[in-house]
């Protein structure tokens, strides 16, 4: 299950949430058909800790409710032992603080490698992407709270072998 996915469908065209986004950041991050610029509120979002509090305030609950709903679906069909969560925000959410999951995997590379990544990936520019990262909660902090912590910088081969490992543990309890 992953996070961005449940934020992609609760922020389509039209939605409440959309609306409710638009109420707090202006109706200049909403086209005429309803779509959200994201490429504008994360601009919006990421220029301030004080920013990125208010647009967490207005998503998370809906976000983390939608969560909830999936969660509980599959873990009522009788038949799903694990549940994975891929949520980048899960520990800035407090996720992991009140309870609402049993294990926290990080998966986190070295800054430069992260910034590279990001850039090639989304068309940032480098200074967008630090923004983002000086956002998020700190390495050290996440690995503190993690059970497990998968380092990507020598690469995807080396991941999936840690990956591996984990799921292993996991499917044995």
């Amino acid at each position: 299950m992953d996070a961005d996915e449940v934020a992609h469908r609760l922020t389509r065209p039209g939605s409440a949430l959309v609306e409710r986004i638009a109420a707090e950041f202006g109706r200049g991050l909403v086209d005429a058909k309803g779509q959200l610029d994201r490429r504008k509120l994360a601009s919006a979002a990421f220029s301030s800790q004080e920013t990125a509090s208010r647009l967490n305030a207005v998503t998370h609950p809906a976000i983390e409710a939608e969560i909830g709903r999936m969660i509980a679906e599959l873990a009522g069909d009788g038949r799903t032992r694990v549940i994975c969560l891929v949520a980048p925000l899960l520990l800035e959410a407090g996720y992991a603080g009140r309870g609402k999951v049993d294990r926290v995997l990080v998966m986190t590379a070295e800054e430069q490698e992260r910034i590279r990544r990001v850039v090639k990936r989304d068309g940032l520019t480098e200074e967008e992407v630090k923004q983002r990262i000086a956002a998020q909660m700190p390495a050290e902090g996440q690995r503190r709270l993690a059970d497990w912590v998968v380092d990507t910088t020598a690469g995807k081969e080396q991941a999936e072998q840690q990956l591996e490992r984990i799921w292993s543990e996991l499917q044995r309890q």
